[in-house]
């Protein structure tokens, strides 16, 4: 027997809306073009290398990729710099997450968070003045920053904040942009940039 089709009034409205895909494709179009122009961005790049120094050429060149289904919605992701073969990972992953917002995160694993660690702690003062996050979860791909998940940086202690790192095993440090501003999307992902160049440095 046939099952019948079923759909709501909205569901009926949706059904036939082919504008939406194409919108949604110039949206991401966009959103890429600007992830390229991080990539590229020159000053990033001559920073990134003179603190990164003995890293290969590997590490410096962009990666974008894109999917459909975190947790249900389409996703864009700008890993530059990173080194992600392993359990020795360095990453600054710029994230855009359809429906919530733009994103950065700093992903420090293995030997990468026992060379750059006791910097981050040095300029720890930088990390507790703005407004940044610490995933508190032991699985380190979580990108949905809320209250399971991530705490803010400025409500710890710097004790607090290394005992998470010693419980998770990892260090993954978190800020988020409203979709509404998307406008200073670029400048916002290059301040991040330069905030976690500067602990480093």
């Amino acid at each position: 027997m046939q099952t019948k089709v079923i759909l709501s009034e909205e569901e009926k409205i949706t059904i036939g809306n082919t504008a939406f895909f194409s919108v949604k494709r110039e949206i991401i179009s966009k959103i890429i073009t600007l992830f390229g122009e991080i990539g590229n961005n020159k000053t990033l790049n001559e920073t990134w290398r003179k603190i990164l120094v003995d890293y290969d050429q590997k590490t410096f060149t962009p990666k974008i990729s894109k999917g459909e289904n975190y947790l249900g919605l389409p996703y864009l992701i700008l890993d530059f710099p990173k080194k992600l073969e392993d359990e020795n990972q360095f990453a600054v992953r710029n994230f855009f997450w359809w429906g919530n917002y733009f994103s950065t995160f700093f992903i420090l694993s293995g030997k990468e968070l026992e060379m750059h660690l006791p910097k981050i702690l040095s300029n720890y003062s930088i990390l507790n003045d703005k407004n940044f996050y610490i995933s508190t979860n032991t699985d380190r791909w979580i990108h949905s920053v809320d209250n399971d998940y991530y705490k803010e940086i400025k409500n710890l202690t710097i004790s607090e904040f290394e005992d998470i790192i010693s419980k998770t095993g990892y260090l993954k440090i978190a800020s988020i942009l409203p979709l509404n501003k998307y406008e200073i999307a670029y400048d916002y992902f290059l301040k991040q940039h330069m905030i976690i160049q500067n602990i480093l440095i």
